[in-house]
């Protein structure tokens, strides 16, 4: 992970896992989006950008956008961004962290919140907007870059917490035009059914049934527009809602496992260590043994 702080220049301090927080230059920004080479965003988490000085022109899922200071963008993972142009004086803050890292905090960012994210990924903000997502930026810089603070994760981690409420906040006063790509509205609809059903839904035929077309067809439009398959999408969440439920509460391995709706607890243990490599309880244990170790 990085320090973000008031110049370009970024100075490295010790990860904290699946975050990554620091202010970049025009060549920091190019290190991670190199000019004209579409990328996914390729973590299982949400990035955040906020440009604070220069202009610059984006594409986020082949859609044109120009980059300005006070410009939000927020990428989910089936996010599809490419970098076109940045000035020589181009800076922004630049924040990312994974699903996993933020575990602990199991609405850390609600469904309706991301379907908008999802849908319009560019937000101008106004001074106020930005000034207030800044601050708390700065905050978790300033934090996280306390390496001799025994609880230097856990604050880190609240601070994101609130950095995200607010950013929901924005979100929420944001309307959302409903585009006509006939295969990015079956994505949205999928990811609106996904998010409504994943505790209960396992199975590519629900989804594919509820769109009106074959599994085949809606893994491979999914595919084809965010680089994971209908199959992988489903357990992505199904497993991370595991991990949240495994991690924040005091729910035994049997009520997780009906809680998602799993055939029996055996069932459940079998396909968490296959996409994990830890049983259940080995990964609640190993956040247990985690936090003993920071007392």
């Amino acid at each position: 992970m990085q320090k973000g702080k008031d110049t370009p220049n970024s100075t490295t301090i010790p990860s904290l896992g699946n975050f990554f927080i620091s202010m970049l230059s025009k060549e920091s920004f190019i290190q991670l989006f190199p000019l004209h080479k579409p990328q996914r965003n390729d973590i299982n988490g949400l990035i955040v950008i906020m440009i604070t000085a220069g202009e610059g022109h984006l594409k986020i899922n082949n859609k044109d956008y120009p980059i300005h200071p006070g410009t939000l963008i927020s990428l989910l993972p089936f996010h599809l961004i490419e970098n076109h142009y940045l000035s020589d004086n181009f800076a922004c803050k630049y924040l990312s962290y994974s699903f996993d890292f933020m575990v602990d905090f199991p609405f850390v960012l609600k469904s309706g919140t991301s379907e908008k994210i999802g849908n319009k990924p560019y937000l101008s903000l106004t001074n106020a907007e930005f000034n207030h997502l800044d601050e708390f930026f700065v905050f978790i810089s300033h934090q996280a870059a306390r390496l001799d603070h025994p609880s230097r994760e856990e604050i880190t981690k609240a601070l994101l917490f609130s950095f995200i409420a607010e950013l929901s906040f924005i979100y929420s006063r944001q309307a959302v035009l409903v585009g006509t790509n006939r295969q990015k509205q079956i994505v949205d609809d999928f990811f609106r059914l996904l998010h409504q059903h994943h505790k209960q839904e396992r199975s590519p035929s629900f989804y594919a049934d509820k769109l009106c077309m074959t599994s085949k067809y809606l893994s491979s439009i999914l595919k084809q527009t965010t680089d994971c398959s209908l199959y992988q999408w489903i357990t992505n969440f199904s497993l991370q809602e595991a991990k949240v439920l495994l991690r924040s509460s005091d729910m035994s391995i049997i009520q997780i496992s009906e809680e998602l709706n799993y055939p029996n607890s055996s069932f459940f243990a079998r396909f968490f260590k296959k996409h994990t490599g830890m049983t259940p309880l080995q990964f609640r244990n190993n956040k247990q043994v985690h936090e003993t170790s920071e007392e």
